[in-house]
Order: C-alpha cells, then structure tokens, then sequence
C-alpha cells in the first residue's frame, strides 16, 4: 500500500497526537505504512504503544527570540516565535523536513499544527492535509487575522507582520515557487479539522471539512466516584495550570461529587483536597464512561476532552492555559454549552464560575441541542470517511509546484 507522514511541529501536549491516534489502526488495517514525526518524541512513544508506527523526532526550532510584541495578534506572530524572521533557521528546518520526507518515501503528508512540513510538502509535490483543530489553519485571508477579536488591532501590525515572515520565506524556498501570501502554506491541503463549524476558532468553514464531536478513550481506568448525593463533576487539570490550587479548592467546596485526574499531579500537594466529596484518579480513565456517568466536565479546553463532553451533551467549564483553548472555551460559551475563563485572568473566579455552571439548567438543554445537531456519522464512521479522503489524495500522486 501506501506510507504517509504525520507531521506535529507546533504546540504542547497529547491534544496534537489524538488526531493522528483516531486515524492510525484504520490506515494500519487498510495496510499502508505509517511514519509520525513528533514534537514531543517520549508522549508520541507512550500513545503510540505497540502500533507498528515508526517514530521521529520531527524537526524544529529550539531558538528563543526576543523583542517581539506581545501577546502574538495573529497565526503569523506565532511563526515570528519559531524561526520564521531567520532565513537561516527556516533554511534549515525545510531542509531537515524535505530529508524526512524524501527519506520516508512519504506519499502523503498529513498535519497537525506543522506549517514547515506543508512548506516541504509543497516543495516536493508531495500531496498534504491538515488536521486538528481549527487554529492552526487560519482562513485563507490577506494579511492573516487575527485571533484576538476583541481587540482594536491595528491593521498596519497585522500588515507589516505577514511582510517580513513571508519576505523570509521566500528568500528560502526556490526561485518562482515563492508564495504571494501567507495562507497558500494551507491552500490545496485537505481539511480534517476536529469538531464542528459552530466552534471554529475563526469562522465556519465548509461542513465537510470537520471531523465532527468525537474523542478517543486513551484510558482504561474505571472511575470510582465519591459516595453520597449530588452530582457527578469530572475534572481533567494539568499540574503546571497556575490556578490549579484555585481551581481545587472550588472544585472541594461545589458541593457535588467530584472526581480529579490531574495530568503530572505531585501525591502531596493534592492530598490536602482530598474529602468526602472529592476524589483524585492517579491513572487515565475510560473517557467514554466518564462522560455516561458525569453531569458536568471542567478542563482546560484541550480538544478532545471537550468535544467528547460536548458529544456526550455535558457542559463544560473551560479553564483555559492559552489562546487557542480560550477560542474554543469562548464558542462554547458562545453557543450556551458551557462558560470559560479567560487565561489572562490574573485572579479568576473559579468557584463563582463553577457556580454558575452548576445551577444553569440551560447549559444541559444546550449542550443537547449542539450534541442533537452532530449526531449523525458515528466517530468510526468519519474516521473511515477521513481515511478515504487520504487515500484518494495518495491515489493522485505526485502535484507540480504551483
């Protein structure tokens, strides 16, 4: 059959590999040979198990730049930070992705968050696809937009921005096959984007270009949930979250029966939370069991946990790290589903907001009303439809360069 690529340059966590993972034993079976590169080599191994999948360190940059304005306003101030002002480094990491490419024999090369891929991909003419949440793809705009609505945002930075990323682009990339704006690194790429339009960072896109509300259970683990009456909270944290003591606290204090998996949690630090109605679960759980049984969910906004929830018509209470897990806490909230806090918030509310979201009957019609428009396609289903899509791209071959 045939061997693909999937590409992970950019960005932190599992929420990259999960994609990938609800596609992987379907193109196994179907008998192509798959390669990952990885950001993230030593959690890529661990999800990836014993699937017969060759890993790689995907290529990237490790340099720190300053002297950038801050907060980055758009998809093209995120690249400013990973080499895209230094003709040199950019040089090097689309040299290092064309080598993988080539050496991987890659027919096709699908990404997550991984634009210098595409770049090589383009280069060589190999065929491409996005997938993973919508924030990595920004629409096809001139210059890109920016990702902070709610902000007066000058339209000569967003200008003068996409000038000098892309003015080093091309100084890297052959001549005539340079690009005239910043969103063709994405034009001719399929779209797999996990989710539904409702909750694009940016705008609806075309209905077929979402994968739809659907997760992967990567745990085993049975949740054991605290005894007594009142609802059934489920909370998924990360250790390094700064308001993780906040949050704890609020969760202790709700008032329902709540049950904690807090990803890198120190034993010591959570003990002192642990009561009658709260309890920690040291290992990942059977997600899909958890959404039957819990009422209500909190976490960071990380894709797959939240587009379960949402599948599984429960709220969701978003205490989002970054930006592009804020995006997808506002078009929660946006669509009555759920609340989030802000993660500029220097002293957030949570248990007022935890609150809220428990005594809001509304939430649960909504979240019901979203998971009701979505119920269609079973996740096997679209993961089969996705995969048929990569396929029919690896059956046209090779592309000329625009």
């Amino acid at each position: 059959m045939s061997r693909i690529l999937l590409a992970w340059e950019l960005g932190k966590g599992f929420g990259h590999l999960g994609p990938f993972l609800g596609l992987t034993p379907r193109l196994l079976e179907r008998g192509h040979t798959l390669h990952v590169a990885a950001r993230e080599i030593a959690g890529a191994a661990l999800a990836l198990g014993k699937l017969p999948v060759t890993l790689h360190q995907a290529p990237l940059c490790l340099n720190t730049y300053g002297g950038l304005q801050e907060p980055p306003l758009s998809y093209t101030e995120i690249l400013m930070r990973y080499g895209y002002l230094e003709p040199a480094m950019l040089g090097a990491m689309l040299a290092a992705w064309r080598s993988l490419i080539t050496a991987t024999g890659a027919e096709v090369v699908i990404a997550d968050h991984a634009p210098t891929a595409l770049l090589a991909a383009r280069e060589l003419g190999v065929p491409r696809g996005v997938i993973g949440s919508s924030f990595n793809v920004p629409p096809p705009a001139d210059p890109m937009p920016s990702m902070r609505s709610w902000l007066a945002v000058p339209p000569a930075r967003l200008a003068d921005s996409d000038r000098r990323v892309l003015d080093v682009i091309n100084q890297v990339l052959p001549p005539g096959r340079g690009l005239h704006a910043l969103h063709e690194i994405f034009d001719g790429a399929a779209r797999f984007f996990s989710g539904v339009p409702e909750l694009d960072a940016y705008v609806p896109r075309s209905a077929d270009e979402y994968l739809g509300l659907q997760s992967l259970s990567t745990g085993t683990a049975v949740p054991v949930w605290p005894e007594g009456e009142g609802e059934q909270v489920f909370a998924y944290l990360h250790a390094d979250y700064r308001h993780l003591d906040r949050a704890l606290q609020a969760l202790a204090s709700c008032g329902a029966r709540v049950l904690v998996h807090v990803l890198g949690g120190n034993a010591a630090q959570l003990e002192r939370y642990q009561g009658a109605h709260m309890r920690f679960a040291p290992h990942l759980l059977d997600f899909r069991r958890v959404v039957e049984e819990c009422a209500h969910c909190v976490c960071h906004g990380n894709v797959g946990t939240t587009l379960g929830m949402l599948h599984g018509a429960r709220p969701v209470l978003v205490l989002s790290k970054h930006l592009e897990h804020f995006l997808l806490g506002r078009a929660v909230a946006g669509n009555g589903a759920g609340r989030v806090v802000d993660p500029d918030d220097n002293a957030p509310d949570i248990a007022a907001e935890l609150a809220a979201m428990l005594g809001d009957t509304a939430l649960h019609r909504n979240a019901h009303a979203l998971a009701q428009r979505h119920a269609g396609p079973s996740v096997g289903t679209m993961s089969g439809r996705a995969v048929a899509r990569i396929e029919a791209l690896i059956s046209k071959g090779a592309v000329p360069n625009p």
